[in-house]
């Protein structure tokens, strides 16, 4: 059984930060990285994380696959690959969490909700910020970083606010213990992952690290995490 791979760029990202584990992937196997927020500018009703993950469930749909799907989502992509796990309305054989603050622990909530008046004063000036101080590590190809930046701040500020104030909606996201299929959450060096509340409430979780490496591991490590992506699907499809 080979499972279609659907990539989920996270938070005012792009669908070719894939590039790296569409290539490597793509061989032998249906791939496909959903640009999801940039498709909701076409939106006709008030844009939140339900309609990114309805949105998401209908492209994979549209794609009538025949094996169930494993959802490899980086940040606020992971926290809706979770999302679109808990539903069951698409198969889902597996979730691969990529450095996403999930779960979302109350700290973190708050932290989330002390930014959105700076975002909501200068979007561009705020998120090149937090971008640039929260999301980068020493150890990082700076022109990786900068070229990612530069297109973050392109984003359609209505619709990143949207999605980032729906972080604060009661149940929005869903709890570890919720989601019925293998997870396989990756942290970079910054540790947003909660790896001990993954462990202890998942029957079928695992675990990496890809130590030195900011927040855009996909570009920054792309070997270390395809090397992890492969562990886990050959665990998972095994007969």
């Amino acid at each position: 059984m080979i499972s279609p791979l659907v990539f989920l760029h996270g938070w005012c990202c792009e669908a070719d930060h894939f590039a790296s584990q569409i290539s490597y992937f793509s061989p032998g196997r249906d791939v496909v990285s959903v640009p999801w927020q940039s498709d909701l500018m076409d939106h006709s009703v008030s844009v939140d994380l339900s309609v990114a993950e309805h949105h998401i469930e209908s492209v994979c749909l549209a794609q009538a696959w025949t094996e169930p799907v494993v959802l490899i989502g980086h940040s606020m992509g992971g926290m809706l690959a979770a999302m679109i796990a808990r539903s069951n309305r698409l198969d889902v054989k597996g979730i691969v969490v990529v450095d996403a603050t999930w779960p979302l622990d109350s700290a973190s909530s708050d932290f989330f909700k002390s930014f959105i008046p700076g975002l909501e004063a200068d979007f561009a000036g705020a998120i090149r910020e937090f971008f640039e101080s929260r999301l980068t590590a020493p150890g990082d190809d700076r022109t990786i970083n900068d070229r990612i930046i530069e297109k973050v701040v392109e984003s359609d500020a209505e619709i990143a606010l949207a999605l980032f104030r729906d972080l604060q909606t009661p149940g929005r996201l869903p709890r570890v213990e919720e989601i019925s299929v293998p997870i396989l959450g990756i942290s970079s060096s910054l540790q947003f992952l909660d790896r001990g509340n993954l462990l202890t409430h998942s029957p079928d979780a695992w675990y990496g690290q890809i130590p030195g490496s900011g927040h855009f591991l996909m570009q920054q490590a792309p070997d270390q995490l395809n090397a992890m992506l492969e562990t886990f699907l050959i665990h998972i499809e095994r007969p």
